[in-house]
Order: structure tokens, then C-alpha cells, then sequence
């Protein structure tokens, strides 16, 4: 018995040794691929290298591929396999085909959904390590954040000891960390999953998550109990530090949120899970939009999914949503039913009417919103379609702005890439510059998305976008018309135009614009016209702007009777954008100019610097009124000023000159006519320092009858001119009756007394000007009179006149005749006095402001016919109004008329003042 049983023995013995060395010869990769096809779902085959190692105690494959009819799903390298004592699978290198995930053959047979238990008693006690896996072909997932983790290399562990099975992965990418750590164990009927990931990313960029979850067997159920606590913290996050947590039991869970930063809740949401789905019921949301505008919103959510399987989900929806500003609260409400998420035969679909109705309110700005839409397309491309009454209303208030944006969106869709449609847009309302703006900007849009790339598309950042960008139209064409009125120029505009906003620049390609006459205080204007003459183009992105415009007019007519005929001011922009750009230009009026012009426009203000060439005086004829009856003949004119115009003013700083400048007028003319103009003008007024004067000069000047030679003085202080701030004359000095007249210092309006002081002067040359043709009158003389335009008293104040040498007299044959005619008296004294030397004479001169002259002079001579020279001595008073005189003498200047009307002007003003 013995002996048969040890024959048994070694019997089995060799069968099993043999049976492994038919095993080692017969199993061949090739066999054993087509054996364990045979068992694998329809579609799906394996494929095993050749020179694989067969040991007693495992296996070593140098490459295994799980393959669909189309691609390969699986790839592992260098694997191997331990059954000796323990059950072990070792991964050099695995990677898992996304692309080939996403297309993967399915059958339409009904599928059971995986049992925990029935799979945990047959999970072996094993261990298995892949020490770097990658996934492939995942160019689709398309979300930037994603794509350190798509792309890193990981590592995976997993460990069943028979009770617990544990899970471990770790990545790393260029900057990322990831580790994560969990285990899964049954306990009374239910498997509990617990564990945590730590991230961390280059930045100070962390995020650390705990999560525990109990299971039943039937996966097809959601847990019975979990919670999960996520903290964060970011710098390039709105909420740079925050946390988040969820948990549930049984059917009712909790989400809530909170930015640990500002101490503020951020979310609120209550949750249910029904039979079919889940219902939220108010919850709530907190926002800080621009770190002071809050924002707080109610969600109430129905989500049911389908009788079979997840999808389609059928979706109710209503949000609130509430705002604060300067003007209130406001209110939007979104809402819809029977929307439908994952519909059609791929279940990608989106099927979703929706309402938004109410306004919101940002700082002193209130949009109103009354949309009825469609949400469709698919999950990749969803599509927003406008129902006709659609329209986006916006109005802001500013203390000096107040606009009504009208945004009407019949008929318009919003797609993937951007908007397609007619588009409206109409502007109304006042701006600092404008009153009465009535804009419309009208045209077509394809694939056009202003601008805002982050809501159209989250592409990764290898400028995917760009290259959508450029096969997409992304254009706005329209045109723009409409009409304002100018509140500097205080006239209506009306406008037109043509352009378009294209990727990332807007063009206006066309544009004019006209208004009506303008009528201000001191101008007059025909009307005027503004004109693109090259497109004016904003590359925001690359912050550029650039453009060509042109404004001319008929003619401009200053207050006085001034004309500049024809002016035409062409001006080009260079800059960052329409609020930060240099510009040049140059201004012509008939032959008047150029001046050229260089400035920048910044921060609501112009600055920069007009030149002006030298060239012919007589380019400023124009500016002569036609009723002057002036030309001008000769000279050359150049200059330059810099220039600030901002919300304070106007301010210009620089100089002007005038070189032999020759006038003629009517009755006069001016000669050699040289004036040095430092302008500086500001606060309305023209402003000329003591230190830097106006200086005019002339070689000679003539005035009917009246000669001036040799002028000059100099000017400065403020105009319009005030008794604090007044216009002074200083070093006047001119030849006259060949003497010379200086003034000291003069000022208008006069504060105090400024002396004439007239110097060896013709007498004979001022008794022709009065026209005195009884007396011939030979000598010298000067002159000192105070002179106080505006005095209650007087205009000349005791003034006095000497004679300088000898001096003569002698009254004509006629005048001598005519006084001997009164008497014996008038006889003698006749004869004594019909010619004279005078030896000392002086006179007191006093004028009061009605023209009344009063001379009281005493004369000491004797007459050169007598033989004796007996001294007489002659006290002689002479009155006469001097206005009265003045309009005898006919020079026929209409300057002469104008001066004589201001004067008395002046004095009706003055007359009732003290000094």
C-alpha cells in the first residue's frame, strides 16, 4: 500500500513537471494574448511582447497593450509580475491615451452597476506599484489649470492587506507638487473612503483637502454620509486665502464657503438629495466686486436626472441677485424651467429657456435688464440665442456726466466665439463736453467678442486663442451717426461715420461732422467742419492710437471787426489711447501761418507748444477791421508759446515779435513799427511781468497833421486791467514838435498822478498843429504837466510851461489891424506888444474834465522895434475848452474819432470818483 501511494506521489510529481515545462514551451506570449482575447468585451484585444521572462515566481512583460479597433488605450512598459509568496504587479512606465478614452466602443446591452462586495472578495492580497504614469493626448482638456496636472508625472501605489486597501499618488511638474493619500475600508456592510491631497504650485500657491465618504455596496447610489474641507491659498485668486467645506447625511448636506482674509461668508447653500436628483433652496452667495461693491445672491436649484442613467438632467433655476450703489439697491432675477443638460444621442446637448429681468447697481451706475433667451448648442459650444424685446439699458450718473446706453439684442446669438447679429448701440445723455448727446453706433457683428476673451474661451496658454482669433472674423461693422450740442463753441454738431471693432483694435475709417454758426462774446464763427482725413485706429492692447483729422471754416470774426478768412487746422495723433495720445498739427488762414502745433493730451488735459515761423507782416491784414481802413505794407512776424489747456483754464506762456512793420491809414502812418511780446496768459488774463515788459518801438509815426519820431516804451501788468491789478506804461519816450515828451510811469486805471514832461520843445511846431495863424510864435519851451485821467478835479493839475532860450512872438498884419479897431488903449498897447523877445516866461496850465483849459502865464520881454527896449512885463489868463478846440481841428482819422470816444467814455465812468 505504501509503495503504490509513493508511486502516486512521484507520479504527480513528474506530471507537474512536466505540465510546467509544456507550459513554458506552449504559452507563448502570442497564445496567451489570443486565449485572454477570447475573453475580453467585443472591440478590445490585448497585445503581449515576444521576449517576455518566465520564472517560477512571476513574470516579466517588456511591454503590454490594451487596444480598441481604433487606437491604443493602454501601454505599460517593463512590468512584472509576482505570485511566488506574495501577489505583486510592478509598472516601470504606463500612460492612458485620453483621446482613445473619449471614443471608446460601447454596446448597447444593459449594464449592472459593480458591486463593492462581490469585487472586494475578489481582490487578492496583492500590492501594486506604477512608478510613472502619464496621460496622453489630452490636448482637448483645454482649462489652464488643468494642464500641470494633465501633463505631470505620477506615481501610484495601491496595497490590499485583506482588511484595508490602501491608495497613495504623487506628481510632479515643473513647479507642482501633489501628494495624496487615502484607504478604503469595509465596515458593517458599507466601505468607507478617507483620506487627503496636499498641492503645492510655484507662487506661494497651496491648497490642502480632507475628505471622508461612507459607501454602500451598490455604486449606483451616492454615499450615505461624506464631507470634504478644502483651504486655498493664492495671491492671483480674488479670495487670495479661503476655505470651503461640504458634508452630508443621508438625504440633507450643507456647502459653505469663506474668505479667511476678509472674514466674510462667501457661500451659503443648503442642499437635498432626492430620488432623482437635488434641490438647493435659497441658498446664498456673498461677493465684494472691486474690493468695496458688494454683492449678494440667492440660488434656488432643481436637478432630476433621467429615468434611466445619468443623463439628460432636467433642470429648474431661479437667482437672485442684488446690488448696491450710489443710487440704491437693485435687484435681477434669472429664472427658467424644463431646462435640459445632456440631452441628444452623445448626451452633450443643452436645452435651456431662461429669463433675466431687474437692474443692478455699481457705484453711481444702473443697468436694467429685460432678456428673454435660449441657452443651446452643446457642453463644447454652448450657444445663447436673444429673443426679439431683448434689450441691456445702462445709466450713470457723474457730477458732470449723465449717459443712457440702450443695448437692444433681438435676434442676436452668442456663441463660443463671440456674438453674431445685427448690433445696436445708442448713447444719450451730457458729458463735460457735450449736452444733448444723441449717438447710434448700427451694424453687423460675426464672431465678435469685444474684447472679453476670458468669457468666450479658456483656452491654455499657448496662444490657442490667437489662432481661433484668426480664423475667426471677431468684426463689428457700423456706422455711427448722430448730434450734440458743443458746450464750448455753444452750438449744435451733427456727425457721421463709418468704422469697425475687429480682434484687438477699433477703426473709424470714416468721419464727419458739422455744426451750425457760432455766436460767442468776443467770436463769431461760420459754421464748422470736422473731417477724418486718414483712419484713426486703437490698438488698445498694444496701447496705440494714431489718426489724421481736419477742422476748418469760412471765416472767424473776433469781437473788435477782426477776421482770419479760410482757416483750416490739421492735426495727426500718435499715443497710448484716446485718453493719452501726442499729437501735431499746424493752423492756416488764408495766408495767415502755418503754426504749428505739438502737444500731448493726458489725463484730461492738453499741454504742448505753438510755433510760428517768421514770415510777412501783411498776413495779418485780416485781423485789421475793413472800417479801419488800414493796410499794411511792410514787416515780419514770428513766434512761439507753450500751451496748457486742463479743467483750471487755459495757459500760455512764450513771445511774439514784430519786426519794421509799415502801416498806412486813412489820415496817418506808422513806420519801422518793432514790438517784443513775452505773452503769459492764465486765469483768463494776460499777465506781463515788470521784469520782462512788452517793449514797442517806432521810427516814426504820423497822425494828420501830428508827427511822432522815435517812440518806444515799455508795458506790462494784467489786462483785463483792475485799480489791484492794472496795465502800466513805463519809460515812455518819443520825439515830439521835435523835442522829446517822456512818461515815467503811467497806469490804467491811475491810482495816483503821472507826470508829461515835455522837453525843448518848437513852439512854432505846436501852434501849427492848433492851427494859430494870427501868431507866429519862434522858440523852445518845456513842459511839465500832472496828469490824472479819471481826477475829480482835474486832468491837468498845475502844471507848468517855460521858455527854453529866446523865444519870439509877433502877431500878424491882420490881427494887428483888427485889435486897433477897439481904441486909443488898444492902439498903444497894440503897438507894444505886436512883436516881442521874451527874456523869462512861464505859465500855469490847469485842464478840468469837461475840457475847460485855464493858462495863466506871466511874460517878461521887450519889443525889438523900439528904440529904447523898455521891459514889459505881461500877467495874461487864457481859457478855452480844449474838447471844443480838439473837434476843430478836422485831421479826418478814424483814429483820432475812436480816441476821442473812449475818453469821454472813461470820464462819464470816472467823473463821480475820488482820487
Amino acid at each position: 500500500m505504501r509503495k503504490r501511494c509513493l508511486w502516486v506521489l512521484i507520479i504527480l510529481l513528474l506530471l507537474i513537471v512536466i505540465s510546467i515545462g509544456l507550459l513554458r514551451v506552449f504559452a507563448t506570449p502570442k497564445r496567451v494574448a489570443q486565449l485572454t482575447n477570447h475573453f475580453l468585451a467585443p472591440h478590445y484585444h490585448i497585445e503581449l511582447a515576444d521576449d517576455w521572462q518566465w520564472e517560477t515566481t512571476g513574470l516579466t512583460l517588456p511591454e503590454l497593450k490594451v487596444k480598441t479597433d481604433q487606437c491604443t488605450l493602454v501601454n505599460l512598459n517593463n512590468t512584472q509580475v509576482t505570485w511566488w509568496n506574495t501577489h505583486s504587479l510592478d509598472v516601470e512606465k504606463a500612460s492612458l491615451n485620453y483621446d482613445c478614452l473619449t471614443h471608446l466602443p460601447s454596446d448597447n446591452a444593459e449594464k449592472t452597476p459593480p458591486n463593492l462586495t462581490a469585487l472586494w472578495a475578489a481582490l487578492p492580497i496583492s500590492h501594486v506599484n506604477v512608478k510613472h504614469f502619464q496621460l496622453t493626448n489630452a490636448k482637448a482638456l483645454t482649462q489652464g489649470a488643468l494642464k500641470p496636472f494633465l501633463s505631470a508625472d505620477w506615481a501610484l501605489d495601491a496595497n490590499y492587506n485583506g482588511n484595508q486597501l490602501a491608495l497613495e499618488a504623487q506628481a510632479n511638474n515643473d513647479g507642482l507638487e501633489l501628494h495624496h493619500q487615502s484607504t478604503v475600508t469595509p465596515q458593517d456592510g458599507i466601505f468607507q473612503w478617507a483620506g487627503s491631497a496636499d498641492i503645492k504650485q510655484a507662487g506661494d500657491k497651496t491648497y490642502d483637502l480632507h475628505f471622508s465618504a461612507n459607501f454602500d455596496p451598490d455604486l449606483s447610489q451616492l454615499p450615505q454620509q461624506g464631507n470634504a474641507l478644502l483651504n486655498w491659498n493664492n495671491p492671483e485668486l480674488a479670495v487670495t486665502k479661503g476655505e470651503a467645506k461640504v458634508s452630508w447625511q443621508g438625504a440633507d448636506g450643507q456647502l459653505n464657503a469663506q474668505d479667511l482674509t476678509a472674514n466674510s461668508p462667501l457661500l451659503d447653500v443648503p442642499f437635498v438629495f432626492t430620488k432623482d436628483g437635488l434641490d438647493i433652496s435659497w441658498g446664498k452667495f456673498y461677493w465684494t466686486f472691486d474690493s468695496y461693491q458688494p454683492i449678494k445672491g440667492f440660488l434656488g436649484l432643481s436637478i432630476h436626472r433621467a429615468a434611466e442613467g445619468l443623463l439628460p438632467l432636467s433642470i429648474d433655476m431661479n437667482v437672485i441677485l442684488q446690488t448696491f450703489g450710489e443710487m440704491g439697491k437693485g435687484e435681477i432675477v434669472i429664472s427658467g424651467k424644463n431646462g435640459e443638460i445632456g440631452g441628444g444621442d452623445d448626451n452633450n446637448e443643452l436645452d435651456f429657456e431662461l429669463k433675466t429681468r431687474g437692474d443692478l447697481r455699481y457705484n453711481a451706475t444702473v443697468a436694467q435688464t429685460n432678456l428673454t433667451y435660449h441657452l443651446g448648442g452643446l457642453f463644447t459650444h454652448p450657444v445663447v440665442y436673444f429673443y426679439p424685446g431683448s434689450v441691456f439699458k445702462m445709466d450713470t450718473v457723474q457730477p458732470d456726466t449723465k449717459l443712457h446706453v440702450r443695448l437692444p439684442l433681438d435676434d442676436i446669438i452668442i456663441g463660443r466665439y463671440g456674438l453674431e447679429g445685427r448690433l445696436l448701440a445708442t448713447l444719450k445723455g451730457t458729458t463735460p463736453q457735450f449736452e444733448n448727446l444723441d449717438l447710434k453706433l448700427d451694424g453687423n457683428a460675426h464672431e465678435f467678442i469685444a474684447g472679453i476673451k476670458t468669457v468666450f474661451d479658456l483656452r491654455d496658454e499657448e496662444h490657442k486663442l490667437q489662432s481661433v482669433e484668426k480664423q475667426a472674423t471677431n468684426r463689428w461693422d457700423w456706422t455711427i451717426n448722430g448730434s450734440a450740442n458743443w458746450k464750448s463753441l455753444n452750438t449744435p454738431v451733427k456727425m457721421e461715420g463709418k468704422g469697425f471693432w475687429e480682434a484687438d483694435h477699433i477703426e473709424l475709417n470714416q468721419l464727419s461732422a458739422r455744426s451750425n454758426e457760432v455766436k460767442m462774446k468776443e467770436v463769431k464763427m461760420a459754421p464748422l467742419s470736422l473731417e477724418l482725413k486718414d483712419r484713426l485706429r486703437w490698438d488698445y492692447e498694444e496701447e496705440h492710437i494714431r489718426g489724421l483729422l481736419q477742422a476748418k471754416t469760412d471765416w472767424i470774426e473776433l469781437a473788435y471787426g477782426g477776421r482770419f478768412v479760410s482757416p483750416v487746422f490739421g492735426l495727426g495723433i500718435d499715443g497710448k489711447s484716446i485718453s493719452n495720445f501726442n499729437f501735431a498739427g499746424d493752423l492756416k488762414a488764408g495766408s495767415l501761418g502755418p503754426l504749428d502745433v505739438l502737444g500731448v493730451y493726458q489725463n484730461s488735459a492738453l499741454s504742448g507748444e505753438i510755433s510760428w515761423k517768421e514770415q510777412s507782416a501783411k498776413v495779418f491784414q485780416s485781423l485789421f477791421p475793413q472800417k479801419w481802413n488800414w493796410l499794411i505794407h511792410e514787416g515780419s512776424i514770428k513766434g512761439q508759446s507753450e500751451f496748457a489747456i486742463n479743467g483750471n483754464g487755459v495757459k500760455m506762456k512764450g513771445e511774439l515779435n514784430l519786426k519794421n512793420g509799415k502801416i498806412t491809414m486813412p489820415d496817418g502812418e506808422i513806420y519801422g513799427l518793432n514790438i517784443h511780446f513775452p505773452m503769459n496768459y492764465e486765469n483768463s488774463a494776460l499777465q506781463v511781468s515788470s521784469s520782462k515788459p512788452i517793449y514797442i518801438s517806432t521810427h516814426n509815426i504820423r497822425y494828420g497833421a501830428l508827427f511822432v519820431a522815435n517812440g518806444e516804451l515799455d508795458l506790462f501788468g494784467r489786462y483785463p486791467n483792475t485799480m489791484k491789478n492794472p496795465l502800466t506804461l513805463r519809460n515812455v519816450k518819443l520825439s515830439l514838435f521835435d523835442g522829446v515828451l517822456t512818461v515815467p510811469q503811467l497806469s490804467f486805471p491811475q491810482s495816483k498822478m503821472a507826470t508829461l514832461s515835455f522837453t525843448n520843445i518848437d513852439l512854432a511846431q505846436v501852434l501849427a498843429l492848433a492851427q494859430y495863424n494870427q501868431v507866429t510864435l519862434t522858440g523852445r519851451a518845456n513842459a511839465t504837466l500832472p496828469f490824472w485821467l479819471g481826477h475829480k478835479e482835474c486832468l491837468i493839475c498845475n502844471g507848468t510851461l517855460e521858455q527854453v532860450g529866446n523865444v519870439s512872438i509877433k502877431l500878424t498884419d491882420e490881427m494887428v489891424k483888427g485889435l486897433k479897431k477897439g481904441g486909443w488903449t488898444e492902439n498903444i498897447l497894440v503897438d507894444l506888444l505886436k512883436e516881442m523877445e521874451l527874456q523869462n516866461s512861464h505859465a500855469a496850465v490847469t485842464l478840468d474834465p469837461k475840457g475847460q483849459m485855464t493858462l495863466r502865464a506871466s511874460i517878461s520881454g521887450f519889443n525889438p522895434t523900439k528904440r529904447t527896449n523898455n521891459p514889459i512885463t505881461l500877467n495874461y489868463t487864457h481859457q478855452e475848452n480844449m474838447f471844443e478846440l480838439w473837434n476843430m481841428i478836422d485831421y479826418g482819422s478814424q483814429f483820432e474819432q475812436n480816441l476821442q470816444y473812449k475818453l469821454y467814455k472813461q470820464l462819464d465812468k470816472t467823473n463821480d470818483k475820488t482820487p
